[in-house]
C-alpha cells in the first residue's frame, strides 16, 4: 500500500474535486481518511475502504481530530458555497482565511508536514478581483506556515457538478443564458478528474514541495465559446447568450448571497469586479513532474455532458 500505514486526509471529499481526488488516491493505494459535514453523503458514496470523519474546518476541534495520525492532507473545500459554522457578517476570505489556519495549526499539532491546496489562476495580491486578491492572502499563509505545501491553480474546472462548467452546461441545453461573466474573459480549461490525478501524483513529489503551479489544458476559451461547442456536442443550436452588465451584477450580488446563505462577497467578488481579466496563466511548469498530458476541453467536456445526461436519466446524442 502506498504510503505506509497513516491516511491522507482530504477535507471536502464528498465535493465536486473532493470525490474525485479520494477515487484516484484509493486507485493509486494509498489509505483514505475523509473530513465531510455530512457523514450520510458520504456513505452513500464511498465503501468502507474509506474512513469518514464527521467535521468543519471553522471548528478547529474537528479539524485536529480529523487530522491526527494522518501523513497529508488535501483541501477541496470551496468558501463560495454556504458555511454553515460562520457568522452573519464574515467575508468569505475571512471565512476562508479561518478554516485554513484551523487546518494550518491541526497539521503543526499532530506533525503532518504535507499539504495541498487549490487556488486559482489569477491569483496575486494586486489583481482587479477581489476573490483572487483574497486567494493570495490565504496562499501567502500557507507558504509561511512551514510546512511542505503545494498550491494548484486551476482556470475553468470541467466537470459534471461543478459551478463554472455547470453554467456551460445549463446554458448549451437552453435557447437563452443569462450570464453573469464578460463575453471577453478567457479561461484555461482543466478537466477535473486531471486536476484530481495531478493532486495525487504531486502527493510525494518534493519538487513540488514550497511552489504554486497553474495548471491546465492547452484550450482557452471564453465561456459563450465553451457553451458553442457544448451545444454543438449535444446537437442543439447555438443559445442566445445575454451578458449582464457588471453595475446590475453588483445590484443583485448581495440578494443572491443572501437567498443562497453564501458569505458576504462571495457573488460580487468572483464574477462582478474584474470579470473581464483573463484567467489564462502559464500551465507549463507542472508538466515536467506529470506522468500524462493533459485532456483537452472538448474531451473533458464529452465526459461531463456525458454524465450529466446520464444524471437526468437520458442518453447523449
Amino acid at each position: 500500500m502506498a504510503g505506509g500505514e497513516q491516511a491522507v486526509l482530504v477535507i471536502g471529499g464528498t465535493g465536486f474535486l473532493g470525490r474525485r481526488v479520494v477515487s484516484a488516491l484509493l486507485r493509486d493505494g494509498h489509505r483514505v481518511r475523509c473530513m465531510v459535514r455530512n457523514p450520510a453523503k458520504a456513505a452513500g458514496m464511498f465503501d468502507d475502504e474509506v474512513e469518514v470523519v464527521q467535521g468543519d474546518m471553522l471548528e478547529a476541534p474537528t479539524v485536529a481530530d480529523a487530522a491526527r495520525q494522518t501523513r497529508a492532507v488535501i483541501v477541496c473545500v470551496h468558501t463560495l458555497s454556504p458555511q454553515p459554522g460562520r457568522q452573519e457578517d464574515d467575508d468569505y476570505i475571512d471565512v476562508e482565511a479561518a478554516g485554513v489556519g484551523n487546518i494550518v495549526e491541526a497539521c503543526r499539532s499532530h506533525a503532518v508536514h504535507r499539504l495541498l491546496y487549490v487556488t486559482s489562476i489569477g491569483v496575486a495580491a494586486n489583481a482587479r478581483n477581489s476573490w483572487t486578491r483574497g486567494r493570495a492572502r490565504i496562499e501567502e499563509m500557507l507558504f509561511t506556515s512551514g510546512l511542505d505545501v503545494t498550491v494548484l491553480r486551476p482556470g475553468m474546472i470541467v466537470g459534471h457538478g461543478g459551478d463554472g462548467f455547470g453554467i456551460v452546461e445549463r446554458g448549451a441545453r437552453r435557447r437563452v443564458a443569462v450570464l453573469m461573466s464578460s463575453r471577453r474573459q478567457r479561461f484555461r480549461t482543466v478537466a477535473v478528474d486531471d486536476l484530481a490525478r495531478q493532486l495525487v501524483v504531486l502527493l510525494d513529489e518534493p519538487r513540488s514541495f514550497g511552489e504554486h503551479f497553474d495548471v491546465g489544458s492547452d484550450d482557452v476559451l471564453t465561456v459563450d465559446e465553451m457553451m458553442d461547442v457544448a451545444a454543438e456536442h449535444l446537437g442543439r443550436s447555438h443559445p442566445i447568450k445575454i451578458h449582464l452588465p457588471r453595475r446590475a451584477i453588483a445590484r443583485i450580488a448581495p440578494l443572491i448571497e443572501r437567498v443562497a446563505k453564501m458569505p458576504p462577497g462571495a457573488v460580487g467578488g468572483f464574477v462582478g469586479e474584474g470579470s473581464d481579466a483573463d484567467m489564462i496563466g502559464d500551465a507549463t511548469a507542472i508538466r515536467t513532474l506529470l506522468d500524462q498530458p493533459p485532456r483537452s476541453f472538448r474531451d473533458a467536456m464529452a465526459v461531463a455532458l456525458r454524465e450529466g445526461t446520464a444524471s437526468k436519466g437520458a442518453s447523449v446524442p
